[in-house]
């Protein structure tokens, strides 16, 4: 951890977070080595180091397993690349992100009440930024202790 509570995005981090949800996703669903390679289109002697960390993917295995997957696979990945990057908003940075993505939306509807996929390609930065200011907002709660 660094500054605080935030996770390193380490190497060794990342390798972690796939075969923690890969792992997962074998156990859950009970398939072998084997079913994840065929998938994976690799060996399940590969497959098994993609289990435990030991090997990293290329793009297209973690494509692959994306596509099948979805947010299974991905889940601890998108949280560690969402935790661990570095953020100097305050609360009054983050508002201004989400004013900055409305009026961008306020402005293309206009002219004639719709948005465009251009426009949206256009104003894309700001509406990324604002749902980042959002999420994060948002994760300023808490679970309720059981």
């Amino acid at each position: 951890m660094i500054h605080g509570n935030r996770p390193v995005f380490s190497a060794s981090a990342v390798l972690e977070a796939i075969a923690s949800e890969l792992s997962a996703i074998k156990a859950q669903d009970r398939l072998t080595q084997a079913d994840l390679g065929a998938v994976l289109g690799k060996s399940p002697d590969q497959a098994a180091k993609y289990c435990d960390g030991s090997a990293a993917m290329d793009v297209v295995t973690f494509a692959r397993a994306k596509r099948e997957w979805n947010g299974r696979f991905t889940g601890a990945l998108d949280r560690l690349c969402h935790d661990s990057r570095p953020t100097s908003d305050s609360d009054h940075g983050r508002h201004c992100k989400v004013l900055r993505a409305a009026m961008a939306l306020a402005e293309a509807l206009a002219d004639d009440g719709e948005i465009s996929p251009d426009e949206v390609r256009t104003n894309r930065a700001a509406l990324e930024a604002a749902r980042d200011a959002i999420n994060d907002t948002l994760g300023k709660l808490t679970p309720r202790a059981a």
